[in-house]
């Protein structure tokens, strides 16, 4: 058995939620900075191998989205109604093109402005003996504050396809027979629709800049990175796994478009990994000790299953430690699993389900507080993870589906 070092006792949940579930760390600021660098030494601390990893992060990126797609939308109805077919077929083209690339290629279109370096933290704990799979937990750390919520805004991202194919259809109609009644009734109806698009977008992505009360993130993410930095501590203090690689993962730039993890998976994974890798995301956990996994992680145009390997093992744990089964819902959303599954890496995001309702409201708020979390649940889920840990250890996961 190889010596450990001494682990001091686990830090207590007012310690980890005071930083982490009752303080804004919104990307662009200091205290998302402050947070990242106590991270890495409260997972220092707990005699895990800490690092922090950095990356340069476009913290504006969504803010400055909204705005373009406000004025194309505007500009898009003014060229309609002046009849210059030509400018319409252009707005209809490059706006949804530019916010394609931004938000879903990583292209920082107008992202550039404004980027920064952030930080993410990263705890590493070696096995006793060779690895043969590494085990990666996940979780986002930062927070954001917007005036729609998660269910308000879905209606306006939904629509963003059909909008900008009748944009296209109105444009042409418009260029093709400009005196023609038909064509007038559709392209005014894609102005407005354009328009209106274009006010939903700047709603969802740049309103919630003038919010005065911001969110202090406490489901989202607060509660899983504060369950994270007590499974590091839990695992230091334990006999180490004999065959798998651990390492906990605190990402930031998550609530800007996902772009902090899909700079990691991009860097880290250009080439196959050294070892197989399983990633299990965290999101929204502390609400109850019922426990679910998304079902799907989505693009704009594309969209990704949870890893089955990674989903039978956390349902085994599951059942066996509850006698339940762990809930699968067809819906998903769009977490930092998705970063990881596009570049070939398996991964699936764990959650916690609030009670008594489908989808949580009010994340990206002040309502978004502390009090919505259990610590019953979030002790659980520590203990859950470990088990999880346990059996992949025991078991280890096949390394093709």
């Amino acid at each position: 058995m190889r010596a450990r070092m001494p682990v001091p006792d686990a830090t207590s949940w007012d310690a980890l939620l005071g930083p982490l579930a009752e303080t804004p760390r919104e990307n662009g600021t200091a205290a998302l900075h402050q947070t990242a660098s106590w991270l890495f030494e409260t997972l220092r601390a707990s005699g895990l191998e800490a690092q922090m990893v950095p990356f340069a992060a476009h913290p504006y990126g969504l803010r400055l989205a909204g705005v373009l797609a406000l004025g194309a939308g505007l500009a898009y109805l003014s060229a309609v109604r002046a009849r210059r077919a030509g400018l319409a077929l252009l707005l209809a083209i490059a706006a949804p093109g530019l916010l394609l690339a931004d938000l879903s290629w990583y292209v920082p279109v107008f992202g550039w402005i404004g980027a920064e370096t952030e930080h993410h933290v990263l705890a590493r704990l070696a096995p006793t003996g060779e690895p043969i799979q590494r085990l990666v937990f996940a979780a986002h750390y930062d927070t954001k504050t917007d005036l729609l919520d998660h269910v308000q805004r879905a209606p306006i991202e939904l629509a963003g396809p059909p909008v900008a194919a009748l944009m296209g259809a109105g444009a042409v109609a418009l260029w093709v027979a400009p005196g023609a009644r038909l064509a007038r009734a559709l392209a005014a109806a894609a102005g407005w629709g354009g328009a209106l698009w274009g006010v939903g977008l700047f709603a969802a992505l740049s309103a919630g800049a003038f919010v005065p009360g911001r969110s202090p993130g406490a489901l989202d993410d607060g509660g899983a990175c504060a369950v994270l930095v007590r499974l590091a501590e839990r695992l230091a203090g334990e006999e180490p796994p004999g065959r798998t690689e651990l390492e906990i993962l605190l990402l930031a730039a998550e609530e800007v478009g996902v772009q902090g993890s899909w700079v990691y998976a991009e860097q880290r994974f250009s080439g196959p990994p050294e070892l197989p890798t399983f990633v299990v995301n965290l999101e929204g956990i502390g609400a109850s000790l019922d426990l679910g996994v998304a079902g799907s992680e989505r693009f704009t145009l594309a969209s990704y299953r949870p890893d089955p390997r990674i989903v039978d093992l956390l349902a085994a744990v599951h059942r066996e430690r509850t006698g339940r089964e762990l809930a699968r819902p067809s819906w998903g959303g769009a977490t930092d699993a998705r970063s990881f599954l596009a570049h070939g890496v398996p991964a699936a995001t764990v959650f916690s389900r609030e009670p008594g309702v489908r989808f949580p409201r009010g994340l990206h708020s002040a309502r978004d507080s502390r009090a919505r979390l259990d610590e019953a649940a979030l002790e659980e889920t520590v203990a859950f993870l470990a088990a999880v840990v346990r059996a992949a250890d025991a078991n280890p996961l096949p390394s093709a589906p």
